[in-house]
């Protein structure tokens, strides 16, 4: 061998001898970059303001950072659904999400997943009740879809033909077309058609699914060229989201479902209140009162029961101090002041409570001077604000954490007098064996409306959705024409007069100018009406508008909540039994006008109050009649 082979030889030796050593320590292959396409289809993958969101979006952005690659969502390709999807077809290093997996596509792509399982379903409005019984039925409905959606042709092959098929070129359009009671079913996910319902106005749980086209599992669908192990290592950094957890045992992954999806944050979340009857109070075991029974309602409109655990009854101060360092808790019910508004994220009113402060007759208390007595209230009440804005010292305050201690301070003579919700502070006395009716109101400090008070590291989104529900309770009726709302505080309250002053004049005024509109032009005034616009709304005084009966009492226009259009509320009655749309009938077309009195949810005061409602029979543009209305809530001095 020559000196040259003689080099070649050694420097052979040496490279194996390098690679025997160290081998294991070479880098591995360069990931691939991969370009990752989705289309807007929340809760998923949406735009919102300051970036990308959604389910699949933060899957996927929690995955790049364990895979190390130096991808993140930012880079996600927002496209039309077609587009993206040919494109991952035919472009190597292309990913294509949240895609269903069907068997149709299962060879054309390589999978990472689940994402989460879905389904795409018809829905209708609650109201209407519809029930599908079998797809023989659906040739029968309406129904709205969006433009070369997969259920076009899934309604086909059941049967539907195109003349009872709506086209769609944008989603928002199927729920406006449903609310207006032009088709009576549209198709698509079940759950972005409930953040579709709540994008587009009003309770997204006014819908609900009636009928099941399909179900399936959404993936990140990769293009087929994509290597086996840059699936499998995408895969398995997914996969670690499922047993990685936090502080609060949640997964990585249930945390991303909680953000997005009410039903899963509020399964999980811890309901925290004290003994502030009526809207809270423990009777026979049970927490119950206002506040209670408005939560179960909410969370039984996400098909969740609350369990026991979930609703706890402490001391406020307890409550309180838990709920602004603990995630996934609430305390209630809560005024909603100006010290604590950044403290928390707020869903409500849940009732109006007028502050007082009551003193016993005897010891002759000056609510002008209240600086010189010794007055009591709960710690980290909103009473201790008014107080103090009043000018009375710290020192003249005294806290307590129990009502059992409140009364006693009453009652033992620590304390002159007491301040607190009125209607709080009597049922405390009375449980507690003071005289609720030897005490006086020597000042009045104000009103405030009580809320829901979250974390607020809790999701606006959810935060959001359960706001929607508790609204709906007290819009929404049911079969008697009644809201939950109103059932339940007058079980616990009954009606109170409002504090603003009746505007009989404003209604009367109104029902003329509606009657002389709707003589000259029916289906035009009927739509501005529904509208919920001036002249028929008044933005000064939001709760005068005008809503009208045809003479089968089946409403037809209504500026306050147009979602009551189209049903009948004949015999149907207020919250204390009364009739009174059949009264109203019985005035117009009897006497041809005059004024009805009943009990109605006063939204904007969170309380029951008396409505004076003042009704004309008028003969429409159409030659039909009408009976057009408008009311007024009655005051105090009334």
């Amino acid at each position: 061998m020559n000196s040259q082979g003689l080099f070649i030889a050694a420097a052979a030796l040496v490279l194996l001898g390098l690679c025997l050593a160290g081998c294991t320590a070479l880098p591995a292959p360069k990931a691939e970059k991969l370009v990752f396409l989705t289309e807007e289809y929340p809760p998923f993958n949406y735009h919102e303001e300051g970036g990308q969101a959604g389910i699949a979006i933060d899957l996927l952005n929690e995955t790049l950072r364990r895979l190390g690659t130096g991808q993140t969502a930012t880079e996600v390709q927002f496209l039309q659904w077609d587009v993206a999807y040919n494109r991952t077809l035919s472009e190597p290093g292309t990913v294509l999400f949240a895609t269903s997996r069907l068997p149709s596509r299962e060879n054309l792509f390589k999978w990472a997943g689940p994402i989460h399982p879905e389904r795409a379903v018809l829905f209708g409005l609650r109201q209407r009740n519809i029930t599908i019984a079998s797809a023989s039925e659906l040739s029968t409905h309406r129904i709205g879809v969006v433009r070369n959606d997969a259920a076009v042709q899934k309604l086909r092959d059941l049967g539907v033909p195109d003349s009872q098929l709506r086209i769609a070129e944008q989603q928002e359009a199927l729920v406006e077309w449903l609310d207006a009671g032009e088709i009576d079913l549209f198709a698509y996910g079940e759950l972005p058609g409930q953040q579709l319902a709540g994008s587009t106005g009003g309770n997204p749980l006014r819908i609900q699914p009636v009928f099941t086209l399909s179900e399936y599992q959404t993936y990140f669908a990769f293009n087929r060229n994509t290597s086996d192990e840059t699936v499998a290592r995408f895969q398995a950094a997914l996969d670690r989201l499922s047993v990685e957890h936090d502080t609060d045992n949640v997964t990585v992954r249930d945390r991303i479902f909680g953000w997005y999806l009410p039903e899963v944050s509020l399964a999980r979340t811890i309901f925290l209140t004290e003994e502030y009857p009526p809207l809270n109070s423990r009777a026979n075991g049970t927490i119950t009162g206002i506040g209670p029974d408005m939560l179960r309602a909410v969370i039984g409109q996400f098909n969740l029961t609350l369990l026991p655990d979930q609703l706890r009854l402490t001391s406020w101060t307890d409550a309180y101090r838990m709920v602004l360092n603990r995630n996934e808790t609430v305390v209630f019910s809560t005024a909603r002041t100006e010290d604590r508004e950044g403290l928390f994220r707020w869903a409500g009113p849940i009732a109006r409570l007028q502050y007082v402060v009551l003193a016993d007759r005897d010891r002759m208390v000056r609510g002008d001077d209240l600086a010189r007595y010794r007055i009591v209230t709960m710690r980290d009440d909103a009473a201790g604000t008014y107080l103090r804005a009043l000018g009375v010292p710290d020192s003249a305050i005294l806290s307590e954490t129990d009502p059992a201690a409140l009364v006693a301070a009453l009652r033992n003579g620590d304390a002159d007098a007491i301040a607190y919700p009125l209607i709080t502070a009597r049922a405390l006395l009375a449980r507690y064996g003071a005289d609720p009716n030897r005490f006086e109101i020597v000042r009045t400090l104000g009103e405030r409306d009580m809320y829901f008070a979250f974390n607020r590291n809790i999701s606006p989104s959810v935060v959001q959705a359960f706001n929607q529900s508790l609204a709906a309770l007290k819009t929404e009726k049911d079969a008697a024409g009644i809201a939950p709302y109103e059932r339940i505080l007058y079980n616990y309250v009954g009606v109170e007069c409002t504090e603003a002053k009746a505007n009989r004049t404003g209604a009367m005024m109104l029902v003329n100018l509606t009657a002389e509109r709707i003589a000259a032009d029916a289906p035009g005034t009927f739509r501005t009406i529904n509208a919920g616009v001036s002249p028929y709304r008044d933005p000064a005084d939001p709760e005068v508008y005008a809503f009208a009966y045809d003479t089968n009492l089946t409403m037809v226009a209504h500026a306050g909540n147009y979602r009551l259009v189209g049903q009948n509320y004949r015999g149907r009655t207020d919250v204390a039994g009364k009739a009174f749309r059949d009264e109203i009938l019985a005035t117009a077309t009897v006497k041809g006008s005059g004024w009805v009195d009943y009990v109605y949810v006063n939204i904007n005061e969170s309380r029951l109050s008396l409505k004076t409602t003042y009704c004309r029979l008028v003969r429409g543009s159409d030659g039909r009649d009408y009976i057009v209305c408008a009311g007024t809530f009655k005051d105090c001095a009334a």
